[in-house]
């Protein structure tokens, strides 16, 4: 491709292009060949295969140029784009949107935890306590974000990581959310 060569002083990725870009794709490649050096030269007791570590990175570079993008000005319904002060203001409620959403989910799941640690009679107390200690234990930014958003058309999916050394949690939480919605009458 045609102009000038991105500056090896300060090493940047492009993110106007994805990550199959010719130099996005060599940054990649530099900080997987740097990665594995510092795995061997600091002796860590757990060494990743490349595609492994090639795949988290592909993801860490597909999240922050997501971010990237939704941080540029938008166009308005005028069909301009966003002020400096209008920006800011989008930003900031997208921000605040998320972190409700996310604390409204966590104080459900608490909630419906903390009742039923609390049953007397319950059979499964000391599973429901379980789940109590995991989902303290994880706090509201330990779990993902459920919702999906639609914006000036672009449609945000969030993707959630399976990432090997992560337990699967994805049942017990089921239960958590089921049984909200069966005990209507309590909650």
């Amino acid at each position: 491709e045609d102009g000038p060569s991105p500056d090896t002083d300060n090493i940047a990725f492009d993110l106007t292009r994805n990550y199959s870009s010719p130099w996005n794709t060599f940054l990649l490649n530099f900080l997987l060949r740097e990665f594995q050096l510092r795995c061997t030269s600091e002796t860590w007791p757990i060494r990743k295969e490349d595609d492994y570590v090639e795949e988290i990175l592909r993801e860490r570079y597909k999240r922050l140029r997501t971010l990237w993008k939704n941080a540029q000005p938008k166009l308005t319904t005028k069909g301009v784009l966003e002020t400096p002060a209008e920006h800011e203001t989008r930003l900031l409620e997208e921000s605040r949107r998320l972190g409700k959403e996310s604390r409204q989910a966590t104080r459900r799941r608490n909630h419906t935890v903390v009742m039923k640690s609390e049953a007397p009679d319950d059979d499964d107390l000391r599973s429901w306590k379980w789940l109590q200690r995991l989902i303290n234990t994880l706090g509201e930014h330990g779990m993902s974000s459920e919702e999906s958003s639609v914006e000036n058309g672009i449609e945000n999916v969030l993707r959630v990581k399976k990432l090997e050394w992560r337990k699967n949690i994805d049942k017990e939480l089921e239960i958590v959310d089921l049984q909200r919605i069966l005990d209507k009458d309590i909650f």
